[in-house]
């Protein structure tokens, strides 16, 4: 996330150091302009009235001579002054045109940061939800396992059981055998003690 702050802080800073660079010249053609458009704007002298000594008209030529060699430096000025409001206009569009990009970058900047701050809560809630998921199956294989174990021993309990039953079922069929086999001699004896054999 810093490293488009930084690259547009960089761009931003860069664009101040150049057109810091031109100020000088955009205040002096302000300056200019503005000394210019005072002139312009002051109403022309009154040409002094001629004295009764004025015979030979020599300060109305001397004025007009003035006013001919004054007019190239105004002709100049004029065009230095179309100059710099040209330049003005031009540098005051420029200005405007990046003041409304530092508007809308802005504007995205504050979007973009909201959707982060909401991107980051939802993953910490999903992330929140998946260790839960995660220590649920833990303990999931932890009773399979347990369950498992009981099954097995189980198994081998009945496997014992069964074992155990049948050595006595055996023991006991053998048992009844002898018995059996016991009485049978043991009634034979008697009949033939008793002769009624």
């Amino acid at each position: 996330m810093s490293d488009w702050i930084e690259q547009y802080s960089a761009a931003l800073s860069e664009r101040d150091a150049r057109e810091q660079a031109h100020k000088p010249y955009i205040d002096a053609y302000t300056a200019l302009a503005d000394r210019t458009a005072a002139l312009e704007a002051r109403p022309p002298a009154a040409p002094p009235l001629s004295s009764s000594n004025d015979r030979t008209g020599t300060p109305t030529k001397g004025r007009a001579a003035a006013t001919k060699e004054a007019e190239p430096d105004l002709a100049r000025l004029r065009s230095d002054l179309a100059t710099t409001q040209k330049a003005r206009a031009t540098l005051q569009s420029q200005v405007d045109e990046l003041t409304s990009t530092l508007t809308v970058l802005q504007a995205q900047t504050k979007t973009s940061t909201v959707h982060i701050a909401q991107v980051t809560r939802q993953k910490a809630d999903v992330e929140r939800k998946l260790k839960d998921r995660d220590d649920e199956l833990k303990g999931k294989s932890r009773l399979v396992e347990h369950a498992h174990d009981e099954m097995v021993a189980l198994g081998l309990q009945l496997n014992m059981a069964e074992a155990r039953s049948e050595k006595l079922t055996r023991e006991n069929t053998e048992l009844v055998e002898r018995w059996m086999k016991r009485m049978g001699e043991e009634a034979d004896r008697v009949n033939r003690d008793s002769k009624w054999t």
